[in-house]
């Protein structure tokens, strides 16, 4: 396998707390609410469950599969491909939560492509992805500071 190539949001502080920010994040039934990137998402919050979900990458909404590989809650949770060896691109998808005070913490998203033919993938929609994940982390933010605005 390659070397891992990463796909990055910029990295926003939000004005709410860690864990509220969480539970915006892993309120998947909610997504449709707030999130312009990834406007359909079913899942069980437990590692293995599949992400059965919808992302606009620029050009519509596109059906995805992903599993939940990884929760470490308040602070991240992973989802990723089904990443089976032999795949020509792995990726990981990553949302870090990370306190800053008890009013305030930061958010990114990522994905971790690796794979033989990661680096072609990246080169073709990686600012596409970026994209995403840049609207992705605006609207957590927009949505994260109104629940706890009116709380």
């Amino acid at each position: 396998m390659s070397n891992i190539i990463q796909v990055s949001s910029e990295t926003l502080t939000i004005a709410a707390p860690a864990e509220l920010v969480w539970q915006v994040v892993i309120d998947f039934k909610h997504y449709p609410q707030w999130n312009e990137f990834c406007p359909s998402i079913e899942a069980a919050l437990e590692v293995g469950s599949p992400v059965k979900m919808q992302v606009n990458l620029g050009n519509g909404l596109q059906e995805q599969v992903e599993y939940i590989t990884f929760i470490d809650a308040p602070a991240k949770i992973t989802w990723s491909m089904e990443n089976k060896d032999g795949d020509p691109i792995h990726a990981d998808r990553s949302q870090v939560i990370t306190a800053v005070s008890d009013t305030q913490c930061t958010y990114v998203t990522y994905d971790d492509f690796s794979g033989d033919f990661a680096a072609t993938m990246v080169d073709q929609m990686g600012e596409q992805v970026r994209t995403g994940f840049n609207l992705c982390a605006r609207n957590l933010k927009a949505r994260a500071e109104a629940i706890y605005k009116a709380s």
